[in-house]
């Protein structure tokens, strides 16, 4: 595992936003260590059901909307939040 997602396995989102605000860490080098922790524990957990990881990637690369957040990774929980262009499922197969 690389240095950057064992050193920011037990940031929270706010110690997040200060590497990137700061210049210590890009957005995509904070999106690879979360995908990288996501890719290592995902196995046992199964909780990320739907990788959109190529599209996150595209956004982390691009201008960011300014925000207290802006540049930290995050999951979100297919239950009723729509994020255009995926599909919502909440959560079921059928």
């Amino acid at each position: 595992m690389s240095s950057l997602a064992d050193d920011t396995r037990w940031l929270d989102a706010t110690a997040q936003a200060e590497l990137v605000r700061s210049g210590q860490v890009t957005p995509a080098e904070l999106l690879d260590a979360a995908i990288e922790r996501i890719d290592a524990l995902d196995g046992a957990l199964n909780a990320v059901t739907m990788r959109w990881f190529d599209h996150a990637r595209k956004v982390a690369a691009g201008p960011l909307p300014d925000g207290p957040f802006r540049g930290v990774p995050f999951l979100l929980k297919d239950l009723w939040s729509h994020y255009e262009g995926q599909t919502l499922s909440n959560g079921n197969q059928a």
